[in-house]
């Protein structure tokens, strides 16, 4: 279970834990056939440039967990969200999902939260149903269209 929760934005120092957090979440995602992360995807530049952008943040006292969180126009999007497989299934995607939404609902410019995740994410896929997310859209992803398809949620503010 979830103890005392910290979150940080992440430093270029952390770059070591957040690649080892995303190969986790490679490995976790192959063992339940997820078809959203790739060897090609994400790579250490996309991770990289989350942390120079500063929208990259680090949960739980030992960096248990990470999102990258991009504010464009009156929009949050949830990128890349990974919780280390030791702590999997004890609420911390919860936990993150709603502090994101608490966030956005404090920003009075920010309307409305989205996150995209694939058809076989079915864990995502169920947490968004509880979270009050709604399916807008289904497409495929240049590059991963074997992948099948990519769904878009938005959770209005």
């Amino acid at each position: 279970m979830i103890g005392k929760m910290t979150k940080r934005l992440a430093t270029i120092e952390d770059l070591p834990r957040v690649l080892m957090l995303v190969e986790d979440g490679k490995k976790q995602m192959e063992a339940k056939r997820v078809t959203q992360w790739n060897k090609d995807y994400p790579t250490s530049d996309i991770v990289k440039a989350d942390i120079q952008q500063r929208t990259l943040w680090l949960y739980g006292q030992e960096d248990e967990a990470c999102v990258t969180v991009i504010l464009e126009g009156n929009t949050l999007n949830i990128c890349r969200l990974v919780v280390d497989s030791l702590y999997q299934n004890q609420g911390w995607a919860n936990f993150i999902l709603q502090d994101i939404l608490d966030y956005g609902a404090i920003i009075k410019q920010v309307k409305q939260v989205k996150i995209v995740t694939n058809h076989s994410n079915q864990s995502m896929l169920k947490l968004l149903s509880t979270k009050d997310f709604i399916a807008k859209r289904s497409f495929l992803v240049e590059g991963r269209e074997s992948y099948g398809s990519f769904i878009e949620f938005s959770h209005a503010l």
